[in-house]
């Protein structure tokens, strides 16, 4: 089944209100889009005293999304009604991110949390970071704590090294672990293609995987290149993800479809992150689509989804219970 995101406006089908800060009413139901995310590079710089690895990757969001929303209740604690049962649990991102902002303000919680999953599962989209983020700025919002995005993104580091990544979408180099942020501006905006096999590729597996000389064969290019490429084409050659080949040793049906996918003559078509989608630029929407199509009828069990960016975090919607 095809899946596209083409709309550059959210249009929810429901009376919905956007409230800006500061707030003229007490929400009582909030909710947003949780927007996954590419890496257009991704190199890794050594292993750290920590364990971790040191990265640097430059990331955007793209125009597909999970949903969140976030009731009050008279019931006290956090409950998760999520619809992707294996998710459905008290340890997923987003009741771990809403216990720590009720920590961080010394209040007790009596919340409710649906998640709503439309990025697919150790994709390398980054679906569970945004969930978290996207979480903490609707307590926050709900809560009238009056915390900015710099102090929820210091919140969001302690759950996980990508959630500060995305409050300060649309465009970000993310160095250290991933918890050191820094917000730039492409010139280049137009059409993803993600291309997602049914199958889902565990982040410690890859960097397990990783060896070194994987750093090795990939395009040497600058930030300044790749800030001022201007289309798709020129954009695709420059970039890069060290972790590619660790990629393939896990999940090798990676490679296949990668490979298999050079007779459809598209762009580059590149590993996002640490996971099993795969993506091609497009300045068009029309050219990505027929593209998107002509994947589905060779290969039905892959998703594909064309998606607008690089886009950033959309409004809080909120309604009275």
């Amino acid at each position: 089944m095809l899946m596209t995101a083409v709309s550059l406006t959210i249009a929810l089908g429901m009376s919905l209100t956007t409230l800006e800060h500061p707030r003229a009413k007490v929400a009582r139901v909030v909710r947003a889009d949780a927007p996954a995310k590419i890496n257009l590079t991704l190199e890794v710089l050594g292993r750290r005293d920590d364990g971790f690895h040191e990265l640097r990757s430059l990331v955007i969001g793209i125009d597909f999304a999970d949903e969140v929303l976030c009731r009050s209740s008279v019931e006290p604690g956090i409950a998760l009604h999520c619809d992707y049962s294996s998710l459905n649990h008290g340890e997923n991102l987003v009741v771990r991110a809403a216990r720590s902002l009720a920590d961080y303000c010394h209040r007790k919680p009596t919340l409710r949390i649906e998640l709503h999953k439309r990025i697919p599962v150790g994709a390398g989209l980054g679906g569970g970071s945004s969930d978290a983020a996207t979480t903490l700025r609707l307590c926050e919002f709900l809560w009238e704590i009056g915390l900015d995005r710099t102090e929820l993104a210091a919140i969001g580091a302690e759950l996980g090294s990508d959630v500060p990544l995305f409050f300060s979408l649309p465009s970000a180099v993310i160095e250290g672990r991933g918890e050191r942020v820094s917000p730039i501006q492409l010139q280049w905006s137009g059409w993803v293609l993600l291309i997602c096999p049914p199958n889902p590729v565990s982040t410690v597996d890859v960097y397990r995987a990783y060896r070194p000389d994987d750093s090795g064969g990939f395009p040497s290019n600058t930030d300044r290149d790749i800030l001022h490429a201007a289309s798709a084409a020129e954009l695709s050659e420059l970039l890069t993800n060290h972790l590619e080949p660790a990629v393939f040793r896990v999940c090798p049906a990676v490679y296949s479809l990668r490979e298999a996918l050079t007779i459809l003559d598209l762009n580059s078509v590149h590993v996002t992150g640490s996971g099993s989608a795969l993506y091609c630029l497009f300045d068009e929407p029309e050219s990505a689509l027929r593209a998107a199509n002509k994947i589905q009828e060779r290969w039905s069990q892959v998703t594909t989804v064309v998606a607008a960016a690089p886009v950033g975090q959309g409004p809080i919607f909120s309604e009275e219970c």
